[in-house]
């Protein structure tokens, strides 16, 4: 594992596309999508009650949403929120009518509106070194992606500043547009790899979620690059992934023959 102050090589001699998850990496979405979620179950319940006349205890967004499933397409998050021995397992079709499948998509979709509301009213920024580690790619002839499992990952791009810093963007638009599954499925991330036109051993991944870096292995990336922001629980799920930086400055891209990682 590589140390705080240490730094991870990329090898344009090796490296020709990198894909970066836009939620994690490149910025910090994942309270605005817990925030989301919290207020999509806090609405649902409200219902349930209405309709059934009992009362479900309060719902606490960072409970709900815990690092595990960052990373997961929206209608599979429901799915998880929804499985036993979950207290909402019965907030289903016997009391509100959907199938169990349909209320899934009902949730994504009232969480993904509202995601999109809380992203459009918060002040988006960068993750520390981005702008100067895409600029570095570009410079190395580097093409870069980004993903999300969101299904705006533009969006996401354009309010951090970064939609004129990266190729391609894919996202739940393209799996529900091509009948994809999502992380850690390795469909997303191929796409993202045809895309880029890069064979997957001569491209990089960098996320900071177990979905994805899964979907990575799963995907031949020649390089993973696991980004741990010192969340506790994270860092814990990320534990024995090498290489593993804490930020994109930590990340040197260089021309040339392979230097060996600094430690």
């Amino acid at each position: 594992m590589i140390g705080s102050e240490a730094v991870a090589l990329l090898d344009a001699g090796r490296i020709d596309a990198v894909v970066l998850d836009a939620d994690g990496v490149l910025t910090d979405c994942l309270p605005l999508r817990a925030a989301a979620w919290q207020d999509t179950l806090h609405a649902f319940t409200a219902q349930y009650a209405r309709v059934t006349g009992e009362v479900q205890s309060p719902l606490d967004g960072s409970a709900d949403l815990p690092a595990h499933l960052a990373g997961l397409l929206d209608e599979d998050i429901a799915a998880v929120l929804l499985r036993p021995p979950a207290r909402r397992v019965d907030l289903a079709a016997d009391h509100l009518g959907p199938a169990e499948a349909d209320l899934h998509r009902i949730l994504a979709r009232h969480e993904d509106q509202r995601f999109a509301e809380l992203l459009d009213a918060a002040d988006l920024v960068a993750r520390a070194g981005v702008h100067r580690f895409l600029l570095d790619l570009q410079t190395a002839g580097i093409t870069a992606a980004a993903s999300s499992s969101s299904r705006h990952c533009r969006r996401i791009l354009h309010r951090a500043g970064l939609d004129q810093s990266v190729e391609l963007c894919v996202d739940a638009q393209d799996t529900e547009h091509y009948g994809l599954a999502g992380p850690p499925s390795p469909a997303l991330l191929q796409l993202a790899l045809r895309l880029l036109h890069s064979p997957p051993d001569r491209a990089a991944l960098f996320a900071d979620t177990p979905a994805v870096l899964e979907a990575g292995e799963r995907s031949g990336f020649g390089l993973i690059v696991a980004v741990d922001h010192h969340d506790q629980e994270r860092t814990r799920l990320l534990t024995g992934r090498e290489p593993l930086v804490h930020a994109l400055h930590q990340v040197q891209v260089r021309t040339g023959r392979p230097t060996p990682v600094r430690r």
